[in-house]
């Protein structure tokens, strides 16, 4: 396939005999600026081609016409910039020099107002979201940068879903997440982050684990030569702390960076659920009511240092994090029986006390380099890291109490495990043609081993003990390896840019333990072929086409063949054959720019196979048991929408929305599939109010949603948020109200055979936090964005 691909790039190249070639860069730092607009046009303003930067921030202009002319480099938040160029002689290949663009920055009377950065860049295969304006995401993580964005939603446990799925990878700085999902994204502080990608449709360079794509966080690296940094300190009104920090040391051979963390965050929530379960003939009715409280504690701390050569760029890194996960309730519960055979009903009051607590000590390291062989993009690099979770335990427990404060029932639970993750790259880059076009190829390899055991204790009544259950302890030993070969071809023709890969991968998979009917070893190889088409008719009108296959691997949780509880009522268990998901996705992007306004729109379908989804059944006398299913296929149709509209000097509006068509076609379902029409609006504003003041309101609009034996009902909630600067804007401070209004509700149902539930959880608010960010030495990371995140619950899963 590659060798007919440049096959057609020679014969494409062959009609244009004159190339500009060039490279943009941020004045400042010195850094690439991708997607930024490059335009040719004749002496007389017509308009021969036009391309924007590429990630290394190089662009390429190809033309077959002549004469004199100009370039004109456009980028929203920093000055325009032209130059005049002479197109002579039969053909040529110019090479620009490098250009410089600073940042805009416009002083209106009493009010200053520093240019804002493009809120959405869209650039050949991704997303990426600017966080240069959001100030109610200031004390939170990049969860609270995520969820304004068109299709994101998060539960009421913190989980994180893009357009109905969870299967996402989380990269930082280009490097994969120490911990998976949401649980990464909510360890990386929100005023060290400059701006997210969000990759929906990955290139064949990417590991092709995570179905919903791949969500990149890149953190603050833009500061000035010499010492700079900030430190990040906040609280809030249901005692979330936190107080973080980034330092940096650059110089023209040099970069040293340490940043470091310690935070407590919070979720409490009012619970109220009903389950009713039909078992042995007879229906048991539970109420339970209470207060729900979860908290992650983290304490990391990083270093690294890149190593500038004339060539090469050597980097290092090292990494400790001890995490604390906590999740609790006191639930009082009403418990009726209703015997089917004598219609005898029984009544029973209970208090209940459920905690889990996991913790684990982490030790990372990195190590990359760079070889530049020339300046147009030929290059190879190579990265690998590892880590070692050491001593990793979950602890569970319940206690069940009767009214006259006697313990009714109990059970503890302690997995131990130990858990290390190697991963490598080597990724080559071959400039194709006279410039612009690239041939790229790489290798990769992951490997992942988890070694532990559980153990579980039982309340033995007669005995007034806890007793060891012996025949359901649990050795178990889960390996997983991945190798995989990938090759691309990407090139611009005019206005026209393409991007074409294949990758395959070979997985093998084994787990051990205990149980027999649980043991297996799986082998695997699998294509997974990209592709991403782009038009830009010109400097403010763009379309792109992509598509790619994805893969999501089951986690080692979904397999595990052993009862775990909740809380009393509710137990969970993994499922050892579980298979992995696959998706093909396409996606149809067009964006607009008209002055300081800007759109796009996104058409998009997305089907998978062998959905992986938590099933809920009747496990004995009024307890119900969670496991993990492949539940069939489902589908996801619809468009996004965004817009940007500077309305005066002082005010901003963002409108955002989403609105798809997602259906399950299920195993599980008696009475059918299950469909929804998912929508989500969210409208936002920005006031400069005064000098280096700025509030923001925010009002979101969440839709229902469907699950193979559930729904989950529409709520909406009001955020505000106020900013003030000092010390000339080296200082800030914002406090955010969150759900200002105490109207977010949610509330979800599941049906089953002989089971149906009804869960209403009502957060804590409204919620106020107070933030504190100071920088010194202009450090430039407050490109911090302003999200949103509907993470106010908690309590699912119950």
């Amino acid at each position: 396939m590659l060798f007919f691909l440049c096959l057609f790039s020679a014969g494409l190249q062959a009609q244009y005999d004159r190339t500009i070639t060039g490279r943009v860069l941020e004045d400042a730092s010195g850094e690439a600026l991708p997607a930024v607009n490059v335009v040719l046009y004749a002496a007389d303003s017509t308009l021969i081609a036009g391309v924007p930067t590429d990630a290394d921030g190089i662009f390429s202009l190809r033309t077959n016409r002549g004469g004199e002319c100009f370039i004109l480099v456009s980028f929203t938040g920093y000055l325009s910039q032209r130059f005049d160029v002479s197109l002579t002689g039969e053909s040529g290949h110019v090479i620009h020099p490098d250009i410089l663009l600073q940042p805009e920055e416009i002083e209106l009377d009493e009010v200053a107002v520093v240019a804002r950065r493009r809120q959405t860049v869209y650039k050949l295969d991704r997303k990426v979201i600017e966080a240069s304006g959001y100030i109610s995401a200031a004390g939170g993580t990049a969860i609270d940068i995520l969820e304004q964005m068109p299709s994101v939603r998060v539960d009421a446990n913190g989980e994180l879903t893009f357009r109905g799925s969870s299967g996402f990878k989380v990269y930082i700085d280009g490097k994969p997440a120490t911990v998976e999902g949401s649980a990464a994204l909510e360890q990386i502080p929100s005023g060290q982050i400059e701006n997210i990608e969000i990759i929906s449709t990955p290139s064949a360079r990417n590991e092709a684990d995570g179905v919903a794509g791949i969500i990149n966080v890149n953190t603050g690296k833009r500061s000035a030569g010499g010492w700079s940094g900030m430190i990040n300190a906040s609280g809030s009104t249901v005692e979330s702390r936190s107080i973080d920090f980034l330092t940096s040391f650059n110089s023209d051979r040099l970069r040293w960076q340490t940043s470091g963390e310690a935070s407590r965050r919070y979720l409490v929530s009012d619970f109220d659920q009903w389950k009713h379960i039909r078992m042995d003939d007879t229906l048991t009715v539970t109420h339970a009511t209470g207060e729900r409280k979860s908290f992650v504690d983290l304490y990391a701390l990083r270093s690294g240092v890149d190593l500038y050569g004339e060539r090469t760029t050597w980097s290092a890194a090292l990494e400790s994090r001890y995490r604390i996960r906590n999740r609790g309730g006191r639930l009082h519960y009403e418990d009726t029986y209703l015997s089917d055979i004598t219609g005898e009903e029984t009544n029973v009051s209970y208090d209940g006390h459920d905690y889990v607590r996991l913790h684990d000590l982490t030790l990372r390291g990195d190590l990359g380099f760079e070889h530049r062989f020339s300046d147009n993009g030929h290059r190879l690099t190579g990265s690998f890291f590892a880590f070692y979770e050491h001593d990793a335990l979950e602890f569970f427990y319940t206690d069940l109490f009767d009214m006259s404060g006697n313990r009714a029932q109990g059970h503890r639970a302690w997995e131990y495990e130990y858990r290390f993750t190697a991963q490598g790259n080597l990724d080559y880059v071959l400039p194709t043609g006279d410039a612009g076009g690239r041939l790229e190829a790489g290798y990769y390899f992951f490997t992942y081993t988890e070694d532990g055991d559980y153990r579980v204790d039982f309340y033995n009544r007669a005995q007034g003990a806890f007793e060891r259950r012996d025949d359901l302890y649990n050795r178990y030993v889960f390996r997983r390896d991945i190798h995989a070969l990938y090759a691309m071809l990407s090139d611009t023709y005019s206005k026209f840019s393409y991007q074409l890969g294949l990758r395959g991968e070979f997985t093998h998979r084994r787990l051990e333990n205990n149980e027999a009917w649980a043991r297996h070893t799986w082998n695997k190889f699998d294509l997974f072929p990209s592709a991403h088409l782009a038009y830009t008719f010109d400097e403010s009108n763009r379309l792109h086409l992509g598509y790619s296959r994805r893969i999501t691997q089951p986690q080692l949780f979904y397999m595990e063949p052993y009862v775990v509880y909740v809380d009393y009522y509710t137990a969970q268990c993994g499922n050892p054959k579980i298979r992995p998901e696959y998706t093909n996705s396409v996606e149809l992007t067009y964006g607009k720019t008209v002055g300081e306004h800007s759109g796009s729109a996104t058409l998009f379908h997305r089907r998978r196979t062998d959905k992986i989804e938590r099933l809920r059944v009747p496990y004995h006398t009024g307890v119900t048991l969670d496991s993990m299913a492949n539940v069939g296929n489902d589908y996801a149709t619809g468009a996004e929408l965004a817009a940007n509209f500077r309305l005066s000097r002082w005010w901003n509006t963002e409108v955002s929305g989403s609105l798809f068509h997602y259906l399950i076609a299920n195993e599980y379902k008696v009475d059918g599939d299950e469909k929804s029409l998912n929508w989500q609006l969210a409208f936002n504003n920005n006031f400069d109010v005064a000098k280096n003041t700025r509030m923001r309101l925010e009002s979101y609009f969440v839709g229902p949603t469907v699950s193979t034996q559930g729904r989950v009902n529409e709520f909406f909630y009001v955020n505000f948020s106020m900013r003030q600067q000092f010390l000339d804007r080296r200082l800030s401070a914002t406090l955010n109200v969150r759900d200002v209004f105490s109207t977010a509700r949610y509330v979800e149902t599941k049906n089953g055979l002989n089971l149906n539930s009804k869960t209403t959880i009502y957060p804590a608010s409204p919620l106020l936090t107070l933030s504190l960010s100071y920088t010194f030495n202009n450090f430039n990371s407050q490109k911090r964005e302003e999200k949103v995140t509907h993470d106010l619950f908690e309590g699912t899963n119950r």
